[in-house]
């Protein structure tokens, strides 16, 4: 009979026994599956983010704006943006370019009655170009009530929970004072358009939107931005347009003073997402080297039931050699079943979860990062090849240990026992 076949018989043999140490495998691989899948959607997550809202593929700014952030320094802005932008529309890979201003100030309400003081707040206006950001964050997908602030007006879409701490809601008033980029204050009042749901909790607490164009005059920054985020076809490789930006950068005189950042070197949270792709890596072997230790005592305690049997085998003529490789084989069989059953259970769970996706907004919310409150776990079939290599290979490896104990065993040794 071949050895294969045996060994799969073989499981059989204590059934109860054989389900109880499948199950601990499959239960890792299941947890192994989605914790693999959950690193690689808070990674697409985070990258969606930087592009969308922080960088784009290369982000253009003042040289000194960077050193001196802390202070907010709107002086120190981009100029001429819409010249600049039609350049960079030009260059190879580029897919398009828009300019922004974020500004951190005062909101103030009228108070409720006339023995009430007025209601002050901390907020963060930032003025888009809303038709040119459709196919960067979509405003009009943030949305969940009312419209979005029409251009050149002085309207704004406040995010729900800014809103909401707020007491504000479409059709409402609030006045913003703010400095401007001549270092002097300014104050305007805006209407309430529509209310936002921003992917990131944080976000979603203190910003608001308002016209590109309507910002430029409150700051007083004509023709100018804060910053130019620029988008291409393929982030992943965009330093072949970073180098081009850099290039027509260096060659004109009035850019001198810009510089470049490239989106993968933006913050610090990005570059951890690799140390933690590898700490899970690690969690998820871990996770499975625990469970193959129930398949160790297993087949020990398999070897000992079997002690005449293996006996009988080897006075059969088995070589030490089959003997482990029937072991090995059993273990095979084990970790094949398990992976199959821990995959296709794991992969329904992740499918599912990929669909309502999981809210961390209670650890998220506060915190300013770039990952967004709901996040999505993401399939893959790179994922799904390396968990089922992980569950077959150590659920048959770990096999090897106490087969080898097997073959050391004398046959006529063996035969004697009772």
């Amino acid at each position: 009979m071949r050895l294969g076949v045996l060994a799969f018989r073989n499981l059989g043999r204590n059934r109860r026994r054989t389900i109880l140490s499948l199950s601990t495998i499959v239960v890792a691989c299941v947890t192994g599956l989605f914790m693999l899948s959950l690193i690689t959607g808070m990674k697409a997550d985070m990258k969606k983010n930087i592009l969308g809202y922080y960088t784009g593929s290369v982000r253009i700014r003042h040289g000194l704006y960077d050193a001196y952030d802390y202070l907010n320094p709107l002086h120190l802005y981009v100029e001429e943006e819409a010249a600049l932008r039609e350049r960079l529309n030009r260059i190879e890979g580029v897919t398009g370019t828009v300019g922004r201003i974020s500004t951190g100030g005062k909101i103030y309400l009228a108070a409720g009655g006339e023995d009430e003081p007025p209601v002050n707040l901390n907020g963060f206006a930032l003025g888009i170009d809303f038709p040119a950001e459709e196919a960067v964050i979509d405003p009009a997908g943030l949305l969940i009530q009312g419209t979005l602030p029409r251009m050149g007006s002085r309207e704004a879409a406040v995010g729900a929970g800014l809103a909401s701490k707020a007491g504000l809601k479409p059709g409402d008033q609030f006045t913003f004072m703010t400095l401007t980029a001549g270092r002097a204050a300014n104050a305007m009042t805006f209407t309430v358009t529509g209310l936002l749901h921003f992917p990131m909790g944080a976000m979603g607490k203190t910003h608001f939107l308002i016209p590109l164009d309507t910002m430029q005059y409150f700051l007083r920054m004509p023709g100018g931005v804060q910053e130019i985020l620029v988008m291409t076809g393929d982030p992943e490789n965009a330093q072949v347009q970073e180098q081009a930006i850099g290039a027509l950068l260096s060659s004109r005189e009035e850019y001198n003073y810009l510089s470049l950042t490239y989106w993968k070197r933006y913050g610090q949270f990005y570059p951890m997402m690799g140390v933690a792709s590898l700490t899970y890596n690690v969690m998820v072997l871990f996770f499975l080297i625990l469970g193959a230790t129930l398949i160790i005592n297993t087949t020990m305690m398999v070897i000992y039931e079997r002690y005449r049997e293996i006996g009988i085998l080897g006075a059969l003529g088995m070589k030490p050699k089959e003997l482990v490789r029937l072991f090995f084989l059993e273990g095979l069989w084990a970790g094949l079943i398990s992976a199959a059953a821990g995959l296709v259970l794991g992969s329904l769970l992740v499918l599912v979860l990929e669909k309502t996706g999981i809210n961390f907004g209670a650890a998220y919310d506060n915190m300013n990062m770039e990952v967004s409150s709901v996040i999505y776990p993401r399939l893959t079939n790179g994922n799904v090849l390396l968990m089922g290599l992980y569950t077959v290979g150590i659920t048959a490896l770990v096999t090897l240990i106490p087969a080898r104990r097997a073959a050391a065993i004398e046959p006529d040794q063996a035969i004697r026992s009772t």
